[in-house]
C-alpha cells in the first residue's frame, strides 16, 4: 500500500477504536481550571503515576539487605548498585559476615 493511502486507513481506525479525540469536548476540559483528579483518555489504559524517589528505592533495599544480614542479599545489593557508595558499605559488612562465620 503506498504511503499516501496509508493515512486515511489510520484516521478510520483510530475512530473505530475510539482514539479519535474530539477537539471541542478536550476544549471544554481543559477551559474548567484545573483537575482534582487525573483522568486517563479513553482507550490509553491508565495513567502513569508521577516517578518515584530512585535514591530512597536504593536506600530501602540497602537497609532491607542489612536486616536479613546475609551473604546473598548484601552481594545482590552491590550487584544491582555497584557504583553506589551504600555499595562500599555493603561490602564491608559482607566481609564482616563471612569473616565472623569463619
Amino acid at each position: 500500500m503506498p504511503v499516501h493511502n496509508a493515512i486515511p486507513v489510520l484516521m478510520i481506525l483510530a475512530a473505530m477504536s475510539g482514539c479519535a479525540g474530539n477537539a471541542a469536548s478536550s476544549a471544554s476540559t481543559r477551559d474548567a481550571g484545573p483537575a482534582t483528579t487525573l483522568h486517563a483518555p479513553p482507550g490509553t489504559g491508565g495513567v502513569m503515576p508521577p516517578p518515584g524517589n530512585a535514591e530512597k528505592a536504593i536506600r530501602d533495599q540497602y537497609a532491607e539487605a542489612v536486616r536479613q544480614n546475609k551473604a546473598s542479599a548484601y552481594r545482590l545489593f552491590m550487584s544491582r548498585y555497584p557504583d553506589h557508595p551504600l555499595a562500599r558499605d555493603a561490602a564491608e559488612r559482607l566481609d564482616s559476615l563471612v569473616n565472623s562465620q569463619r
